[in-house]
């Protein structure tokens, strides 16, 4: 298991303060995000497409229909470059210059597996419950119909960088005294009220995965490795 900076192309060059060894840091931002943007090359061209995604130890997990395009293309061509950010404040400085933002980022450079049939179960599971811990418990499983129009691929952790910022307004001191306004804009995700699917479902009790959900987004995402 390789920490975070620890190769040639994870190296941060520019702002190297910012950067975090720790994967403890790596494995809190991937748990606690929703979104992976996922980066691969697509008939010769880049192409980013967002995703959701599970980790279990030091594996991601990725899943998508049998028929994408992207799902096949990570077959074959499987080297990919995933990157997972969440936006803390906004920095606004006296000057445009100095104004920046304030996040949490990882960014990790690996080769994409299949997920063999006989793991495909386990794995929408691990999916499922990294994104509503607990919800497997009160649904029925998946079927293999289900599992056979679904392909999963798997990416190691260990290629990864890990970037912070936190840091507060820093102004030139020429731009101090000018009576322009500076300071941190906090930026949070709110989770609202669930809307239930149909009269069946809003005659039921919201089920304890989405309450436990709803009061404790993002912390319930956050598990020990």
């Amino acid at each position: 298991m390789a920490t975070p900076g620890s190769t040639e192309r994870t190296t941060l060059k520019r702002i190297a303060h910012k950067a975090s060894f720790s994967q403890q840091d790596l494995y809190r931002i991937l748990d606690s995000n929703l979104v992976a943007h996922v980066g691969i090359i697509f008939d010769d061209a880049p192409l980013v497409i967002p995703m959701t995604y599970g980790r279990v130890g030091n594996t991601l997990f990725l899943h998508g229909s049998s028929g994408s395009r992207l799902m096949r293309a990570l077959a074959q061509n499987p080297k990919v470059c995933i990157s997972i950010t969440k936006l803390n404040a906004l920095k606004v400085a006296r000057s445009t210059f100095n104004s920046g933002m304030n996040y949490d980022a990882a960014v990790i450079f690996g080769e994409a597996k299949l997920v063999e049939d006989d793991k495909k179960a386990w794995a929408l599971d691990a999916i499922s419950d990294a994104i509503l811990p607990g919800r497997m418990e009160e649904v029925r499983p998946s079927t293999k119909k289900e599992a056979a129009a679904t392909l999963i691929i798997e990416v190691e952790l260990d290629e990864t960088s890990v970037k912070i910022s936190n840091g507060v307004v820093e102004d030139e001191p020429e731009d101090l005294g000018t009576g322009v306004w500076a300071g941190l804009v906090p930026l949070r995700t709110v989770v609202g009220e669930p809307t239930p699917a149909d009269e069946e479902t809003a005659a039921l009790e919201v089920p304890q995965s989405v309450k436990r959900f709803i009061s404790d987004y993002p912390d319930n995402r956050l598990r020990k490795p």
